[in-house]
């Protein structure tokens, strides 16, 4: 049985960072009216949310445009996840 570590943010500007970077959003949880984006832990999902914290990461801008639009969708529960 293989175990998956998690990772969540309620920062819907990292989410659509990491979505935009491949990184597979593996649930979406409510957290009152909030969301929570779920995704695979590891350490270089570590190292993304390091450089965008630090403000070292680069994006495409239409596609981190495309990405939030997406996560929003999911988000507003117009698609369903989770």
């Amino acid at each position: 049985m293989k175990i998956t570590l998690e990772t969540t943010t309620q920062d819907i500007w990292l989410a659509a960072v990491a979505y935009h970077k491949g990184y597979e959003l593996i649930d979406l949880r409510k957290l009152g009216d909030r969301k929570l984006f779920v995704f695979e832990d590891s350490d270089e999902f570590q190292l993304l949310k390091r450089d965008y914290y630090w403000h070292r990461d680069r994006v495409d801008p239409l596609r981190l445009k495309k990405a939030i639009r997406e996560l929003k969708s999911l988000a507003m529960g117009e698609l369903s996840h989770g």
